[in-house]
């Protein structure tokens, strides 16, 4: 990797020092010639020059006195004590500027690894050598391309940029700019950033990545994208060893295959357990099948997947509110089940559907078809109908079986223990005309459009029917009545706090940094 990239043209340095010391000079003939009124050294006849055991040999050489300039040609070939060996066609070193250049189809290799590229250079007194005109380095395991390459001995860092791509068996990374430190094992991505592997894909415009300690950190309008969830944050850390990473900032999770998107501030996930955590002021919705979506607000949000039966629960918790077109509710927690389509609601939940308002110790709702199907209230449960401005029917018992019908309201209502009920009877002109107060341990109330229409007692019933004006007011209320549609959560109420920005491209980078240059 990037590591064995560093050793390669670290161990260059050697190489090129041949030309910072006092060196033996060999070769077949040596003349002095006048060229251009210039005095040169001419050699040639293998040539070779040689210092503490570190050699360059060419075919001729020429020594420029006044320029104090060595200019080789033909078969360039350094070779250094610790293996390295860099050839090409010809070489320049100014002992002026201190700068040594091999050019010509350049190769430096080592045992392991082998860089090509147009042309090298070396400054002998600051040990920094680059290329410009492009480079490949190739080792057992990865390839390494870039417009521009450097290393600094004395920083211990390898500076890559221009079209920068590391291709290894287990990913693959694009970037305009990579800069990687020895000591620490730590790489820095600059501007736009794709590593890709199996699994998932990473942009971004910025990243941090420690290969010792196996943590990332990613920036910039980071990104996260797999075969089954986008992970969008403005920045996501990683750590490959626990596979825990966290998100801050601008959260957006989405399960694209079960159209689940999770809004936030901040999040958590672990990848052994396939958990995610969001909080945040979060958001969550669900996109369904016929166009309608389900949204939800709470203060933490955990999406997770049981690893043997595959089941993705979406759990919600305190100050829970949902919406939906055809209903809507409140609740200390929820808990979806995905591959069901069923909601469970703890901690006294409310729901509202049209004019009927629905509130028990428990809830479990039913979904078929992207719509309600059934609801089940269980202990303390309460149905109130709003028959208009100023009448309520009302439903009590221990637990209720809610049914919903092809129109989203409710049309059967089965009432299991405890049953009480004050329904409003109308004459045809819908004006209410009676009122029937009865209790009943069990009995069924149906609906048409959501108005009652008629109610079956079973087991008993004890009751009274009064004229609409003369019911006594203790009859009028049952215990547990509540109608509060001040806290009936709104659509308006579920809108995202940011707004998502593209995905990070080359193009768009190319962009922005023109804007910044203008």
């Amino acid at each position: 990797m990037v590591k064995r990239i560093f050793i390669l043209l670290l161990l260059s340095v050697p190489a090129f020092a041949v030309f910072s010391q006092p060196i033996s000079i060999s070769a077949g003939k040596m003349k002095g010639i006048k060229r251009g009124g210039k005095e040169i050294q001419h050699l040639e006849g293998n040539v070779q020059f040689e210092q503490s055991g570190n050699t360059v040999f060419c075919d001729e050489a020429d020594y420029d006195v006044s320029k104090e300039e060595l200019t080789g040609f033909g078969n360039v070939r350094i070779t250094s004590t610790d293996g390295v060996v860099i050839t090409g066609s010809n070489l320049i070193f100014n002992n002026n500027t201190k700068i040594a250049r091999v050019e010509g189809g350049v190769k430096l290799t080592d045992k392991d690894m082998t860089l090509t590229t147009p042309w090298i250079q070396y400054h002998t007194d600051s040990k920094i050598g680059w290329y410009g005109a492009g480079g490949r380095i190739v080792d057992k395991e990865m390839v390494l391309t870039s417009g521009t390459g450097s290393y600094d001995p004395n920083q211990k860092m390898l500076f890559f940029r221009h079209n920068v791509v590391l291709t290894h068996p287990d990913y693959k990374l694009r970037a305009d700019t990579l800069k990687y430190y020895t000591p620490s094992q730590t790489s820095y991505f600059y501007s736009y950033t794709e590593i890709e592997n199996d699994s998932n894909t990473i942009l971004c415009n910025y990243g941090v990545y420690n290969a010792e300690s196996g943590k990332s950190y990613f920036t910039k309008n980071a990104a996260i994208l797999s075969k089954e969830n986008i992970i969008r944050a403005d920045t996501l850390s990683f750590d490959r060893n626990t596979g825990i990473g966290e998100g801050f900032g601008n959260i957006w999770v989405k399960d694209t295959n079960q159209k689940i998107t999770i809004y936030g501030q901040r999040g958590y996930y672990d990848k052994k357990q396939k958990y995610t955590r969001v909080a945040g002021r979060p958001l969550a919705k669900k996109y369904e099948s016929n166009g309608d979506s389900l949204m939800l607000r709470a203060d933490t949000f955990i999406y997770s997947q049981d690893t043997v039966l595959h089941i993705r629960t979406l759990q919600a918790f305190h100050h829970v509110k949902m919406w939906r077109p055809d209903f809507s509710g409140n609740s200390d927690s929820l808990a979806y089940i995905v591959e069901d389509s069923m909601f469970r609601l703890f901690g006294h939940p409310v729901l509202w559907n049209d004019n009927t308002r629905i509130h028990s110790d428990t809830m479990r709702i039913l979904m078929r078809n992207s719509r309600i199907s059934k609801m089940e209230t269980r202990n303390n449960s309460f149905v109130s109908i709003q028959e208009d401005e100023m009448h309520f029917s009302q439903i009590s018992g221990t637990d209720l079986d809610n049914f919903f019908g092809d129109d989203h309201k409710l049309q059967v209502v089965k009432v299991n223990r405890n049953g009480k009920s004050v329904y409003y009877a109308k004459e045809k002109d819908s004006v209410v005309s009676s009122v029937n107060v009865v209790a009943c341990e069990n009995m069924g109330i149906y609906f048409d459009s959501g108005k009652v229409d008629n109610v079956r007692f079973y087991l008993k019933p004890v009751g009274n029917i009064y004229p609409v004006d003369q019911i006594p007011t203790d009859k009028k209320i049952l215990p547990g009545f509540i109608w509060d549609p001040e806290n009936r959560p709104e659509a308006s109420s579920f809108v995202p706090g940011f707004q998502i920005p593209p995905l990070p491209s080359r193009r768009s980078e190319v962009a922005n940094a023109r804007k910044r240059k203008s």
